[in-house]
């Protein structure tokens, strides 16, 4: 492949020009680094990437990783600390295929029980986190996306991958590479090989997924206060009220990356098998960041909720007195939550109007 070179343009007060060659890294620094960034910075990949799953064991062998992009597409990561071989396109070949043909109840069982290690979050439930994160049910009628990354490829490699994204498979081939410079590390992505994007797949109704969280709330026990949250909630947020398996969800609109609107899960009511009896209010991490703008962050608490890595909360009740008791509380909360949620509604339709506003947009270092 072609070596990929870097320099710093350096222009002082006198407007004159300095250009300096960064150096590259030798590639066994860069192996040992590559994996554990991409784990603690999942947009090294690709922008909006959610990683579910690292060293998964398959029949094939450890999956590297396993994430959901921002379309909600199930994503296939083989990561070679060196250079990309045919054997690597074999592989994910293999995890994809492996993967394409769980149904989503086994599919959710495969990542939930291998989630929560290596860095990654724990999921109890995928297919009731994907409906939190989408405000969509799971479907696993499009295959997986294929992406490899490495250090470098060679050319039966990068072949066959070509010849199979030319074919109508979604696979990709991604490779990095660093360069130091006065005592700084620099990443460099090289997108070499993309497949063309696909459509989204269909998704369970909303009939059939109201079926299946009946059956869930009678089989745990909180049919006497789980529908009256539900109502609570859908009533003081004025929100898209979804039901999914695990749980019903409440979204309001907001604005993607792309200016283009989509809802997104303000707060969840989550039933979990391993809690029968208990209800897990989740609040999402953009609704805590609404409600901060008018509660602030100490005002956004209460007894018993627990604060969450990705920054959202949670609070389990277990009984028709306990969510009397919070009720107050998550008034106020709501409030501030749809308060703070018109106030970025506001301010994106402000810019969008501004004239000459454009969104930036970052570039990439080619070959």
């Amino acid at each position: 492949m072609k070596g990929i070179r870097l320099w710093q343009v350096i222009q002082d007060e006198e407007n004159s020009l300095e250009v300096v060659s960064l150096e590259g890294v030798n590639q066994a620094e860069t192996e040992a680094l590559l994996e554990e960034a991409i784990v603690r910075h999942p947009d090294l990949l690709m922008e909006g990437l959610k990683l579910v799953g690292r060293q998964t064991d398959t029949p094939g062998g450890p999956l590297d990783l396993l994430g959901v992009d921002s379309d909600g597409r199930l994503v296939v990561f083989e990561l070679k600390r060196g250079t990309l071989t045919r054997e690597a396109v074999a592989q994910i070949i293999d995890y994809g295929s492996y993967l394409a043909e769980l149904e989503p109840e086994e599919l959710s069982e495969h990542i939930s029980e291998r989630s929560g290690n290596l860095g990654i979050e724990r999921i109890d439930d995928f297919l009731g986190w994907y409906q939190e994160q989408f405000a969509r049910g799971f479907s696993n009628e499009q295959k997986p996306r294929l992406v490899l990354v490495g250090l470098g490829v060679d050319e039966r490699a990068r072949r066959m991958v070509s010849f199979l994204a030319e074919s109508e498979v979604d696979i990709s081939l991604i490779t990095f590479h660093a360069f130091a410079e006065g005592g700084k590390l620099f990443l460099a992505r090289q997108v070499e090989i993309e497949a063309e994007p696909s459509t989204s797949a269909p998704s369970a109704t909303k009939r059939e997924n109201l079926a299946r969280l009946r059956q869930r709330v009678a089989r745990l026990g909180v049919e006497g206060f789980y529908y009256e949250m539900a109502r609570f909630f859908q009533s003081q947020l004025s929100a898209y009220q979804w039901p999914n398996p695990g749980g019903f969800s409440f979204s309001l609109p907001e604005l993607t990356e792309s200016g283009t609107e989509s809802n997104r899960v303000f707060v969840s009511l989550y039933l979990i098998e391993s809690r029968p009896g208990e209800v897990q209010v989740r609040v999402h991490p953009r609704a805590m960041a609404a409600a901060s703008e008018v509660l602030g962050s100490e005002g956004i608490t209460c007894q018993g909720m627990n604060l969450r890595p990705d920054g959202g909360a949670e609070i389990w009740i277990g009984s028709a007195e306990e969510w009397e008791a919070v009720t107050p509380f998550f008034q106020r909360l709501c409030e501030a939550i749809v308060a703070g949620w018109r106030k970025k509604r506001e301010r994106q339709a402000h810019e969008e109007a501004r004239p000459g506003s454009e969104r930036e947009v970052g570039e990439e270092i080619v070959a």
